[in-house]
């Protein structure tokens, strides 16, 4: 039972009154009834047989000083009621005290029975009268509190078994029956304090019990509302996380159009004034793109729709790509950049792996003026330590948890877009998490910060002597390449289609899987590539539109997936069908860049 319940309950025992009332209040709940109802139940069968055991002790010492045939009627009486007693006695259905009343009608019975005893025994012999006293208040000093869970059982069971013994002791010296003693009245006053204690002692049980199983209820009501408000908070987090994936596309798409044209026009404003201005453009779009992604990768990560795949590989192949990204950034800001991998590997999932690294060392970056950023991989005897030193401006220690919260910066209050939303921290947090990979950091306010992210390490026996699988590589490609654009957004494939003509891209645009393969039986020229969207109409997708396609180009058309969902099923879909996956919203960049790739 609750403790606190329990603490409550006790208070009555020593007399504070005040209890009182909140036990009352606790009895006409249905529920705290029907539990102290059987409770009783259950103590009577033990009541019972203290009873005939008593008798029987009784009729047995009475039999020894005086050989009376009353005894063993009085004996037998207390036996068949007591079994009266034990058949009467069987639990209501539940939430019900029916049968109640020839319940405690057996009990008084059985009690007023038991009370016959005293008158027929005492004998005016001192150490029998006392003795035969103490038994019987024994007995009702253990039967009672056996049925105090139900209050009017301890009425209906003390009052008929004790008051016969006061009145005996009492009455019989004053109307002349036995004369009176010292022993008698002390027998008396023994028996009526006696009487009065018990009373006030299973009274005060009985608001104890109800007080105890009230707050055990009250208990097992918060757990039901808490349960309740967990599913409903699920509920809701479900739905949250069905519409951020419903939506991430719908919101993409004219996010990633929006980003094609900007570029078609950054590229026939060459050299003409409002070229600045485009560029403007483009990268309140690319800061747009940033931000709208980063809290779409909150929302996964928070929803636990981001899947962990690991795997053991050498951690220098993260530091060569952390290079070639941020290389170029430290030496415009005249910062160094050192990568130390020491030959070690790891057993961790690599592409959230290098998302943690990435964030790290971009803030590094961000916030160091002068000397550089040292990214090491040390021994540490829990694994391998992944630490990223920067001679930054440092973090106060009362800010040191604050910086892991979502868009949260130091010594960026007027909210700068160029210093970066406040996510990347936030992010590196829930990764940490998702793969249990300890994070901690030690800051000195004007000399630095140390980021330090605990990866088990990897076995060398473990690692694939096979070499990862290429990308697929299109081949060289002189003059004209021919792309089969499949997207059922009329103002993507417009956009793309300007986007690639001044490189000398002829675009052919589908809407559908069957446009897609009629364009493709109908080209003049062989299709270099085909890009497409993930999401069609109705249930067309773009593996399967790619499938088609090849059906008729040949299997070893180079293809690229366009997507803006990012789960690992997908990933693994469009890796068992030979396909590059790009993200929307897709910066214009990145498809010149694999366009221009053709032409190698």
């Amino acid at each position: 039972m609750p403790s606190s319940a329990a603490e409550e309950g006790a208070a009555p025992l020593v007399g504070d009154s005040g209890e009182q009332p909140a036990a009352d209040a606790s009895r006409a709940d249905g529920r705290v009834a029907d539990v102290l109802y059987r409770t009783a139940l259950t103590g009577d069968r033990r009541a019972a047989v203290i009873t005939v055991l008593s008798a029987v002790f009784v009729t047995s010492l009475v039999r020894q000083q005086a050989p009376s045939e009353a005894g063993w009627v009085w004996c037998l009486a207390c036996v068949l009621i007591a079994g009266l007693r034990l058949l009467v006695n069987r639990p209501p259905p539940a939430g019900s005290a029916a049968g109640s009343g020839s319940w405690l009608l057996v009990v008084f019975v059985a009690s007023a029975v038991w009370g016959i005893g005293p008158p027929l025994f005492l004998r005016d012999l001192p150490w029998a009268d006392s003795l035969l006293t103490g038994i019987f208040l024994a007995t009702a000093g253990l039967s009672a509190p056996l049925v105090a869970a139900w209050r009017p059982a301890v009425y209906v069971s003390l009052l008929p078994a004790l008051l016969p013994l006061l009145l005996t002791l009492v009455i019989r010296p004053l109307i002349g029956v036995s004369p009176a003693s010292t022993n008698t009245v002390l027998l008396a006053v023994l028996a009526a304090a006696f009487l009065l204690v018990l009373e006030r002692l299973t009274m005060a049980q009985n608001d104890s019990l109800a007080l105890q199983y009230a707050g055990q209820f009250r208990n097992e009501d918060l757990v039901r509302q808490l349960r309740s408000q967990i599913e409903v908070a699920g509920h809701a987090n479900e739905e949250k996380t069905r519409f951020v994936a419903s939506a991430a596309h719908d919101l993409r798409q004219p996010l990633h159009a929006l980003g094609m044209f900007c570029a078609t026009l950054d590229q026939r404003l060459i050299n003409t004034p409002e070229r600045p201005l485009v560029r403007n453009m483009m990268s309140a779009i690319e800061s747009l793109e940033e931000s709208f992604g980063a809290m779409l990768d909150i929302s996964r990560l928070d929803a636990g729709v981001v899947q962990k795949a690991p795997q053991t590989f050498p951690i220098r192949d993260i530091f060569r790509r952390l290079l070639q990204q941020f290389g170029g950034d430290a030496e415009s800001r005249d910062l160094a950049l050192r990568f130390r991998a020491t030959r070690r590997i790891v057993h961790s999932d690599p592409l959230l792996l290098e998302r943690i690294l990435a964030n790290l060392v971009q803030n590094a970056l961000r916030y160091t003026r002068r000397g550089g950023v040292l990214v090491a991989a040390r021994r540490s005897p829990e694994g391998v330590a992944l630490e990223v030193w920067d001679t930054g401006v440092g973090i106060p220690a009362d800010k040191q948890e604050m910086i892991f919260r979502e868009f949260y910066q130091l010594d960026n209050p007027e909210r700068d877009r160029s210093r970066g939303l406040g996510m990347g921290l936030a992010i590196v947090m829930r990764i940490c998490s998702l793969l249990e990979h300890p994070l901690s950091l030690r800051s000195r306010v004007g000399k630095g910060s140390v980021f330090r992210v605990l990866v088990p390490a990897g076995d060398i026996r473990a690692m694939d002597a096979t070499s990862p699988e290429a990308d697929t590589v299109p081949p060289r490609k002189v003059g004209t390449i021919t792309v089969l654009l499949i997207d059922d957004e009329r103002a993507i494939r417009e956009a793309t289609r300007e986007l690639l003509k001044p490189m000398q891209v002829n675009v052919i645009a589908a809407g559908s899987i069957a446009e897609a393969t009629d364009l493709a039986r109908g080209s003049a020229a062989s299709v270099d590539m085909i890009l497409s969207d993930w999401r069609l109409r109705g249930q067309e997708n773009g593996v399967e539109a790619v499938r088609a396609v090849r059906a008729i180009t040949g299997a070893a058309t180079p293809a690229v997936l366009i997507t803006g969902d990012t789960s690992v099923d997908l990933l693994k879909l469009a890796h068992e069908n030979g396909l590059v996956v790009l993200h929307k919203p897709l910066q214009p960049r990145h498809l010149v860049r694999l366009i221009k790739h053709l032409r190698r």
